[in-house]
């Protein structure tokens, strides 16, 4: 059965059985900082089991794009090498909220694969959590009890998918391909070997592990499951591993097709294959969600797949980038199925074409610092402390030193490498501000989600769940079972505003959440004290600042107005790679493959403009993800824990997934004005301006500046440009003759000293010494009098310095012709000591600078023993 056909099946299934058919969230967790990937489908449902708050349904079934590279769930080292392990994979699940759970979730399994996908059931064998004998009795129905093994929580416990969150028992389906692959004669399901091949995860989520550890009972206790789509593909296509299927099979033709070698040949080169047709998946798939190569976070992981799966071209004879013509493979295979993957092809093609040809660049460099350091290898190990300090010192990565010690045969003493960069850590971690120090003053256990009423309101009833105190920061933190206030996410600032009652007034400074949907608000008390809540839960009132809230939401309007305008401009390969929007400015950065010049900002300025004067209503629209996808908006971030998304839509301009506040109209913005632009990348770029109130101060500034400039300088503002370039051309002019009568000074001073040369003979060769201190306007003419005189001797050796305020400068110039013998850095740093300061140059010019003024002449006196003690060998 094709891949797609049980990707189908799957959902048709569970359609069939009353499950709600939700879109997959993106590669990158929605508002859940415990995970660099999602990595399993029940991510973006994790606050559905732990609150009791309304939700759209009580039953799901999806399919979701997961990465496990990187973080506690990372398979990165056994790709290429295991059958059945993947950075990026695609995970069919079906979900429970508070309705089914064992019962259902293992009968549907059980028909599923036997009836539906015809599996050989004798050949089914199943794992569950030893302390969990309700799934035990409910297995024994359709399977023997031989076929159906405990086993401890390593195995069959589940979660949470990061440090808290919903986790619980579950049993594990596996299919068994013999007692021939077998590791022993005891081997069961949970063992690594090639036997058991596991292919459905049951989860049933009933606990809510805290961060303390401990583990409350979810509201809602659930199902959760996971069947690996790659993994189905290979039973069902009946292949000896994932990467015969059609998911992957193609893609390795490709790369045949541009390589010296051919799959399957040898199994050295079987390995570089498959890892080169994995990593092109996960490429493809992270760039289609916006994640750009960087050097920390998820766009590192990128860059370290990209670069591995470069090097492992390397190994098939792929001597020039290629992964960007792999990626149109994937791109047709499941195009279909992630619309969006065609719509950003040329992205992902370019993106990936310049990040390996940057990386084969640093290649070829770092492996002439490489060579240097060949010398120190012992036993065929380079020890760890030398690696560091190639790392350290020329900036060669971990990852492209693993490619150079493999091209050598030699290996790296990873663990000594390891405890070189602690060391390095430790050194430089002297006030790294950590996350928040919670110290609980009050909770009303189990929490669940705070329920945000801030779209349609800015005041809300509420009652107080939990305060927390930041000892390190000394910031209170309240939450409260409802809040109008809006969160830091998605790159806009939280709220600020007040929280009181009769009793307490709570100025809040900040407003976050956390991953189990939990809304923190930050602040001090300027009413009451945190005791106030010890004894119940406390009814208050949660208002938010009007006056902050327009501000930054007047600035997310204008990066949806921004992005529209680069898009016109600049075509619709601009694409947004983050924001930051506050109350007192905004910035936007975003991926453009152009030059972006003066004139294309001056344009995107005018089209922000003109939406703002022409009075556009800005306008909410809530779908379900899926349509909104379908439609006209941009979808930058479909990692929404609902299957419904808001859609801001600004008349006649631009419609955009977002879950941002936003003005109700264009007007509101005001005014508009870009204060600078940059580069922060390979083609990332960022704008930096302000709106409202703050433009207004701006140009105001600018106007005061420009008045207080014309007034010094006599004229009106409309005829600024006129006298400030006549008075450029005034100062070059005066510039010019002063430069003349400095060049006259310098001959004539030059040709003084000259006539003033002392002859020094060593080692049977005469010397020409010139020394003096002279009295300049401009302590750069000393340069041009070494020049000159050197330049009228030959064999010549002169020391000029000049004294400026409470310090001495000087230079040292040496002819060709004995800049072997008496290098002038040499002789600068010989009597910078002397002078009381330092200095540096090369061969022949050198200059430095000091505090004894007054020992110009022992300075002097000092060149010249170094001269005479030449000739004597002392």
């Amino acid at each position: 059965m094709e891949s797609k056909k049980i990707r189908d099946a799957y959902v048709d299934f569970f359609r069939d059985r009353g499950h709600a058919v939700v879109h997959g969230s993106g590669l990158v967790p929605f508002d859940d900082a415990t995970l660099l990937f999602t990595s399993a489908g029940m991510v973006q449902f994790k606050k559905f089991w732990a609150t009791d708050a309304p939700i759209p349904y009580s039953t799901a079934v999806t399919c979701q794009k997961c990465m496990r590279a990187g973080g506690k769930d990372s398979d990165f080292d056994k790709i290429g090498i295991s059958n059945r392990h993947h950075t990026f994979f695609e995970m069919l699940g079906n979900f429970s909220f508070g309705d089914y759970f064992k019962k259902e979730a293992i009968e549907w399994s059980y028909e599923f694969v036997s009836e539906f996908l015809s599996l050989p059931v004798e050949k089914v064998w199943v794992s569950y959590y030893g302390e969990d004998k309700e799934t035990r009795d409910i297995w024994k129905k359709f399977l023997p009890e031989e076929r159906i093994v405990p086993l401890g929580k390593k195995d069959n416990f589940w979660g949470p998918a990061g440090e808290t969150g919903p986790c619980g028992p579950c049993t594990e389906l596996y299919l068994d391909f013999g007692r021939e692959r077998a590791c022993s004669a005891g081997c069961l399901p949970g063992c690594e070997c090639d036997r058991f091949l596991e292919f459905w995860n049951l989860v049933f989520p009933q606990y809510d592990m805290q961060s303390d550890g401990s583990m409350a009972p979810l509201k809602r206790r659930g199902v959760d499951t996971g069947m690996g789509l790659e993994r189905m593909a290979r039973i069902l296509q009946k292949t000896d591993s994932n990467y015969e299927t059609d998911l992957f099979l193609p893609i390795i033709k490709s790369i045949e097709g541009i390589a010296d070698s051919q799959y399957g040949k040898s199994g050295s080169s079987k390995v570089f294959f498959r890892r080169i047709a994995d990593h092109v998946r996960a490429l493809t798939f992270l760039i289609d969600d916006n994640i750009l190569p960087s050097n920390e976070g998820r766009g590192y992981v990128l860059r370290r797949i990209a670069r591995r799966a470069s090097v492992s071209g390397s190994h098939l004879g792929i001597n020039e980038p290629f992964l960007y013509k792999l990626s149109e493979v994937p791109i047709e295979i499941m195009g279909g199925s992630y619309p969006t993957l065609k719509k950003n092809r040329e992205m992902i093609s370019k993106v990936l074409y310049e990040e390996e040809e940057k990386f084969r660049f640093i290649l070829d460099s770092a492996s002439k610092n490489f060579q240097d350091f060949l010398g120190e290898v012992r036993k065929n190990t380079m020890p760890g402390s030398v690696a560091f300090k190639i790392y350290d010192t020329y900036g060669v990565p971990r990852d492209v030193l693993e490619e150079l010690a493999f091209q050598q045969n030699i290996t790296v003493d990873w663990e000594g490498f390891g405890k070189a960069l602690e060391e390095q850590k430790k050194r430089s971690r002297f006030s790294t501000e950590t996350g928040m120090q919670k110290k609980t003053l009050y909770e009303n256990i189990p929490l669940t989600a705070t329920f945000f009423t801030g779209y349609g309101s800015l005041e809300e009833k509420g009652r107080i769940k939990a305060v927390y105190l930041d000892e390190k920061k000394g910031i209170f933190h309240l939450v409260a079972d409802k809040s109008p206030f809006y969160p830091e996410k998605g790159g806009q600032a939280g709220d600020r505003g007040i929280i009181e009652n009769d009793r307490i007034s709570f100025r809040v400074s900040d407003t976050k959440i956390d991953e189990n949907g939990l809304i923190y608000h930050a602040g001090k008390f300027e009413k009451g004290n945190p005791d106030c809540f010890k004894e119940n839960e406390v009814n208050v009132w949660l208002r938010v600042d009007a006056e902050f809230r327009k501000k930054v939401s007047a600035n997310h309007t204008t990066t949806h107005l921004l992005h529209h305008a680069l898009r016109k401009i600049l075509g619709k390969g601009v694409r947004q790679a983050g924001s930051y929007v506050a109350d007192d400015r905004l910035r936007f950065d975003f991926v453009c493959f152009d030059d972006l010049t003066h004139s294309h900002i001056r344009e995107a300025e005018k089209i922000v403009q003109e939406a703002i004067l022409e009075n556009r209503r800005v306008s909410v629209e809530e779908l379900a993800l899926e349509d909104a996808l379908k439609s006209d908006a941009i979808a930058l971030f479909s990692e929404k824990y609902e299957d419904r998304v808001r859609v801001i839509r600004i008349e006649g301009y631009h419609s955009e997934v977002c879950g941002g506040t936003h003005v109700e109209n264009t007007s509101d913005i005001f005014l508009f004005k870009i204060t600078g632009f940059s580069s922060i990348g390979k083609n990332l770029k960022r704008i930096e301006a302000l709106t409202y109130r703050e433009a207004l101060t701006y140009l105001d500034n600018y106007r005061h500046a420009v008045l207080e400039i014309s007034g010094r300088l006599e004229t009106v503002p409309e005829k600024l440009p006129q006298r400030v370039e006549k008075l450029i051309s005034e100062t070059r002019e005066k510039d010019k003759t002063v430069k003349q009568y400095e060049d006259t000074l310098a001959s004539m001073i030059s040709e003084k000293l000259v006539s003033q040369k002392d002859f020094v003979s060593a080692g049977g060769k005469v010397y020409n010494y010139v020394s003096s201190k002279v009295s300049l306007g401009n302590p750069e003419v000393i340069s041009r009098i070494a020049d000159m005189v050197t330049g009228s001797l030959e064999n010549c050796i002169s020391f000029i310095a000049y004294e400026e305020k409470e310090k001495i400068l000087f230079v040292v110039k040496v002819g060709a012709g004995v800049k072997d013998e008496f290098p002038a850095v040499s002789l600068i740093k010989e009597i910078s000591s002397v002078m009381g300061g330092g200095g540096g140059g090369n061969d022949v010019f050198a200059r430095g600078s000091g505090k004894n003024k007054d020992r110009f002449g022992e300075a002097a006196e000092r060149i010249k023993q170094l001269i005479q003690n030449k000739g004597t060998g002392k």
